[in-house]
């Protein structure tokens, strides 16, 4: 009879056996302290040193960034799991899927929140319309897998079958960001995961993540991320956080 795993692999265990499921865990400073290999390779990276101590500004636009550590505080503060909130998460081929995320307060046993949990599902066509209706879901496909390509919001709209005004609207009210935020977003997730996988010019990344060119690129992402594509390059090669 095989040996049990340790305790504290149980979960780990566990979530691996859910398909297209992966679970991270963080402190109270918003610092990753645990995750699988799973939420590590969703992140960019290859091993979990490169993520452990690090936040979500490591990791995405400043904008997405400071929704999710308000997300976090919401938790945080009221002690109150947050449910069924869908984002955009890159796959091995630079494209994108939609994702569900749910997070809940992690306590310690005199009942104290020590830090937050939170568990990622991908989204299938059939468990979209539930959420946010079944024509948001082909728009953020589109957008996932089209980010490279013009995407004017009179495009996303009559993807969406509605008008350009009705579809803003919409997508402003359920994603809490336009229509053209989010594509950027998308975008500069793309460079992120461009910078850490492949040793391309940042030239030809620029090119193909849908933007003018590298200086536009360069200009985007050291306003959402605090530092050049070069200097973020650098220091997940290394380990070592951006300064």
């Amino acid at each position: 009879m095989p040996a049990a795993p340790p305790p504290a692999n149980h979960f780990e265990l566990l979530v691996g056996c859910l398909p297209d499921t992966n679970y991270f865990a963080k402190d109270l400073h918003g610092r990753f302290v645990q995750a699988d290999q799973g939420f590590v390779e969703m992140l960019g990276c290859r091993t979990r040193d490169q993520i452990l101590g690090r936040t979500d500004f490591d990791f995405f636009p400043r904008e997405i960034a400071e929704k999710f550590v308000a997300d976090d505080a919401r938790v945080l503060t009221s002690g109150q799991p947050l449910v069924h909130h869908a984002e955009l998460v890159p796959n091995p081929d630079m494209t994108f899927s939609s994702w569900l995320v749910n997070k809940a307060p992690m306590r310690n046993r005199q009942g104290a929140i020590t830090g937050i949990a939170g568990i990622t599902t991908r989204l299938s066509p059939g468990g979209a319309p539930s959420l946010y209706g079944s024509s948001m879901f082909a728009v953020l496909e589109a957008i996932g897998r089209h980010y490279a390509d013009p995407l004017p919001v009179a495009r996303l709209a009559r993807l969406a079958g509605l008008s350009v005004r009705a579809f803003e609207r919409h997508f402003s009210a359920t994603f809490g960001t336009t229509p053209s935020r989010y594509v950027n977003h998308v975008r500069l997730q793309a460079v992120r995961q461009f910078l850490i996988r492949t040793g391309k010019p940042l030239a030809e990344i620029a090119i193909e993540c849908g933007f003018y060119d590298q200086s536009h690129m360069t200009a985007m992402f050291r306003k959402h991320f605090g530092c050049s594509p070069r200097r973020y390059r650098v220091s997940h090669a290394s380990g070592s956080p951006p300064p």
